[in-house]
C-alpha cells in the first residue's frame, strides 16, 4: 500500500521524512552493497540489468524494487542470478514490517529462489524460475502477482501467508506444498514428476485453476475450497482430502477418480469426465452435485448424494478426452435452458447462512431460471441466468446481473475487490484503485491520512 503513495509523491517522502532512495547501480554498484548501506524504511530501486549475485536482506526493514515493477518487460530485464551459488534471495526471518518488500524482479540460478526463514515480507510482481530446488520457501507474508515456474523442486513450500494472483507452472515438485494460508486466484498447472498441484495445503483455496498436473490435483489438503476448477490431473482430482467443504467448483477430466478417499462436504459442484469414478470411498456429504459421464460410474462405496443428478445436464459444451493424445479438453459447464437441473435444488437453500450466495462465475446463486416466478437454486457449479434486466453501471449495454465486469476496469467481478470503481480510475490487478490505502474502494483524504500514519 505504501508504494502506491511513494510513487505519487517521491519528493515529499525523501525530503520531508528523511527516507533515502538508493539507486543501483548509480548509488551502489550491486544490490547487496545497497542493502548494506540502507537504513530502516529506505527504498532501493534497481535499474534493468543482470546482477550476478546472491543477496541477503539481513533483517532490514527496506523496500527493494525494480524501476517499474508493474511492467512485465522491466521485470524480465531486471534479473538477480545466483549462478548456482546458493539461494538467490535470503531473508533473516525478522523483517516483519509492511514496508519490507521485494517487488518486480526475475530471480534465477539459485538452489532455492527465495528462502524467507519465516519472514513476513511482501513479495509481488516477481518471476522465480530455473532454480535447482524450491522456488519460494518459508515466506509467511503476502505473495502476489508472481510467476513461479520451471524450478527443479516444488514451486512454493511452507508459505503460510496470502498467495494470490500467482501462476505456478512446470515445477518438478508440487505446485504448492504445506502452504496453509489463503490461496486465491492462482493457476497451478503442469507439475512434473509424481507430485500434486497442491499438497497438504490446509487453509482456504478460492477461485483457482489446478490443471494438468502429473499426479493428483490436490493431495491431503484439509482445506475449504470454493469457485475452483480441478481438471486434467494424471491421477485423482482430489485424493485423501479431509477439509470442511468444496463448493461451486468443477472436478473434471482427471485420469483417476474425481474424489478418492475424501471426507470433504461437496456442495454445488460439477463432477464430470473423470476416467474412473466421480466419487470413490467418499464419506463427506454430497449435495446439489452434477455427477455425469465419469467412465466407471458416479459412485463407488461413497455417500449417497442429496438433490444431485447423474443424467445428461445439457452443458453448453461438454468436455471430452482427446483419444489420440490422451489429454482432457475442458468444456463449458454452464447449463443450457433445456437442462433438467435448473431450479431443482433445495427450495430452502439460503436459509442456512453458510449456503454460498454466488456460483462459480460470482453471479447470484438463487435466481428464477425457469421463469415460473419462483427462484430455486440450481444443481451444479453454475446457476443458469435468466434473460438480464436491471441497472447497467458501466453503460456497456449489459445489465449488472449478467455483466462479468460491472465497472469495466478489466478485472472480472469474481476477482474484483471493488465492483463499482468509477469508470476510468486506474486499478491494481485485484480491481482496487491504486492509492486506496484504507481499503474502502475509494481514493480520498482518508487514504492520505493512512499514508501519513505509515511514516511515523
Amino acid at each position: 500500500m505504501f508504494r502506491s503513495w511513494f510513487a505519487i509523491v517521491p519528493v515529499m517522502v525523501s525530503q520531508s521524512f528523511g527516507q533515502v532512495i538508493i539507486h543501483v547501480p548509480t548509488d551502489a554498484p550491486t544490490i547487496q552493497i545497497a542493502i548494506q548501506q540502507a537504513q530502516p524504511f529506505d527504498t532501493i530501486i534497481v535499474a534493468p540489468n543482470t546482477y550476478f549475485e546472491a543477496i541477503n536482506f539481513q533483517g532490514k526493514v527496506i523496500a527493494l524494487q525494480s524501476e517499474n515493477p508493474n511492467d512485465p518487460q522491466t521485470v524480465a530485464d531486471t534479473i538477480i542470478d545466483a549462478g548456482g551459488l546458493g539461494t538467490v534471495v535470503t531473508f533473516a526471518g525478522t523483517e516483519g514490517d509492511l514496508h519490507t518488500t521485494l517487488n518486480g524482479f526475475t530471480i534465477i540460478g539459485g538452489t532455492t529462489g527465495i528462502d524467507g526463514h519465516g519472514t513476513m515480507v511482501t513479495i509481488q510482481n516477481c518471476v522465480i524460475r530455473d532454480n535447482s530446488s524450491y522456488g519460494v520457501y518459508r515466506v509467511h507474508g503476502s505473495i502476489s502477482s508472481c510467476v513461479i515456474r520451471d524450478n527443479e523442486g516444488a514451486g512454493l513450500v511452507d508459505c503460510d501467508g496470502t498467495i494470490k494472483l500467482c501462476t505456478v507452472d512446470n515445477n518438478k515438485g508440487s505446485g504448492m506444498n504445506d502452504c496453509d494460508g489463503l490461496i486465491s486466484d492462482c493457476r497451478i498447472t503442469n507439475m512434473r514428476g509424481s507430485n500434486a498441484g497442491l499438497a497438504e495445503c490446509n487453509g482456504r483455496i478460492e477461485r483457482c485453476v489446478i490443471s494438468n498436473n502429473n499426479y493428483f490435483g490436490l493431495y491431503r489438503c484439509d482445506a475449504y475450497i470454493k469457485q475452483s476448477i480441478i481438471s486434467g490431473s494424471h491421477n485423482d482430482g482430489l485424493h485423501q482430502c479431509h477439509g470442511s467443504t468444496i463448493e461451486n467448483s468443477i472436478v473434471a477430466g482427471n485420469k483417476g477418480d474425481g474424489f478418492e478417499s475424501c471426507s470433504v462436504d461437496v456442495l454445488n459442484c460439477t463432477v464430470t469426465g473423470n476416467k474412473n469414478y466421480g466419487f470413490r470411498s467418499h464419506s463427506g456429504s454430497i449435495k446439489h452435485a452434477i455427477i455425469w459421464a465419469n467412465m466407471d460410474g458416479a459412485l463407488y462405496s461413497s455417500t449417497t448424494p442429496i438433490l444431485s443428478g447423474t443424467s445428461n445436464p445439457f452443458f453448453v459444451q461438454p468436455g471430452h478426452w482427446d483419444s489420440i493424445n490422451d489429454v482432457w479438453i475442458d468444456g463449458d459447464y454452464h447449463l443450457t435452458a433445456d437442462s433438467p437441473y435448473i431450479d431443482t435444488g433445495d427450495p430452502f437453500y439460503g436459509d442456512d447462512p453458510n449456503d454460498p450466495e454466488e456460483d462459480l462465475d460470482g453471479r447470484p446463486r438463487v435466481v428464477d431460471g425457469n421463469g415460473d416466478e419462483v427462484a430455486v437454486v440450481d444443481i451444479g457449479a453454475y446457476e443458469f441466468q435468466a434473460p438480464c434486466e436491471g441497472p447497467d453501471f458501466d453503460e456497456d449495454g449489459t445489465p449488472d446481473i449478467c455483466d462479468r465486469d460491472i465497472d469495466d476496469d478489466g478485472v472480472s467481478n469474481t476477482l474484483d475487490a471493488c465492483d463499482f470503481t468509477p469508470v476510468g480510475v486506474p486499478v491494481d490487478s485485484d480491481g482496487r484503485p491504486h492509492a486506496d490505502l484504507n481499503l474502502d474502494c475509494e481514493v480520498n483524504l482518508r487514504d492520505y491520512a493512512v499514508f501519513q500514519l505509515s511514516l511515523r
